[in-house]
């Protein structure tokens, strides 16, 4: 009587909603079918067409197409990459990605030795020059072919001296050869999507570079390389193995042992619990990125300078 109940639940909650209907009614088949159809149903739920799943953001006129050109895969974008407004730094990059970024870097940079032959993850040392002639700096070019890259494109990193002027003056003279200014975030946008990040490690690129502390760095670097994500397809995987269970025997029910629902509530239950620590540490996140003041208070010349020495070193 319980599992005819089960049943009767199970199926109205799930066939009333069309669009992520995950238990279906197949013609009957011999019991010697049982596991080759338990196997037809897990591949059924794992298949990437049998959910509407659509990423949702906002239009950039950039990222449409127009006149049939996909404007992503067809710019070429170049940008400075290290930072600006501090003190000159010995060192600075200008990136160049896209479908052109090697033939645009070709235009400006000049080897020392012989013709530039880019070679993938090799470094070529030279000079970039501008349209008429000067030399604007010496650089290292370090051509990342695709998809071996960042972005999954062909990239063409230019490593100047890390003087402000310097940088700017080989950014313009790549727009000049054919490039389009970078926007805030686009390099990992294109490696977002082109597949090489997925959302929750595009959103760790930009806290391990607004990192404050050991810490955050730690858990920045973490998510990049998936411990999330990890997360996200252990439960997906559980869900769809616990999916699969209940329709084989709602649908052979005469063939197998009775459901054990205390079974089924403990994995519910387990996932569940999955969730609420996944939550608790976003929370901790929240407070890694955003630091936490505190003030040292007590009578003068009780080590209240010693305790922030100490603090201060082991964070270093």
């Amino acid at each position: 009587m319980a599992i005819a109940s089960f049943r009767i639940v199970l199926r109205h909650i799930f066939h009333t909603n069309n669009t992520h209907n995950c238990f279906f009614t197949p013609p009957p088949q011999p019991t010697g079918f049982l596991f080759n159809r338990r196997a037809t149903l897990r591949h059924r739920l794992l298949s990437t067409n049998y959910y509407s799943y659509k990423v949702v953001a906002k239009e950039d006129e950039r990222l449409v197409k127009n006149d049939n050109t996909d404007v992503v895969n067809s710019t070429t974008i170049a940008a400075i990459v290290t930072s600006l407004g501090g003190p000159p730094a010995a060192v600075g990059i200008v990136r160049l990605s896209g479908p052109h970024a090697v033939s645009i870097a070709g235009r400006v940079f000049r080897p020392v030795r012989n013709k530039w032959q880019p070679t993938s993850h090799v470094v070529e040392y030279g000079v970039v020059m501008d349209s008429d002639g000067n030399i604007v700096d010496e650089v290292l070019a370090v051509p990342m072919l695709a998809p071996r890259s960042y972005t999954r494109e062909d990239v063409v990193e230019l490593q100047c001296h890390g003087n402000e002027v310097c940088l700017r003056r080989v950014l313009r003279t790549c727009l000049e050869a054919g490039a389009t200014l970078a926007q805030p975030g686009e390099f990992t946008l294109r490696a977002f999507l082109n597949g090489r990040l997925d959302l929750t490690q595009a959103e760790n690129v930009g806290k391990l570079i607004a990192a404050k502390s050991v810490a955050a760095a730690d858990a920045a670097l973490e998510g990049i390389q998936g411990g999330f994500s990890s997360l996200v397809r252990s439960l997906r995987s559980r869900c769809i193995d616990l999916l699969t269970e209940i329709e084989a025997r709602l649908d052979f029910e005469d063939e197998m042992p009775p459901i054990d629902l205390n079974g089924i509530m403990d994995k519910i239950q387990h996932m569940s619990q999955d969730v609420e620590n996944a939550l608790e540490t976003s929370n901790y996140d929240k407070l890694l990125q955003s630091g936490l003041q505190i003030a040292i208070v007590g009578r003068p010349n009780v080590g209240k300078s010693s305790l922030l020495n100490a603090w201060s070193k082991h964070a270093e």
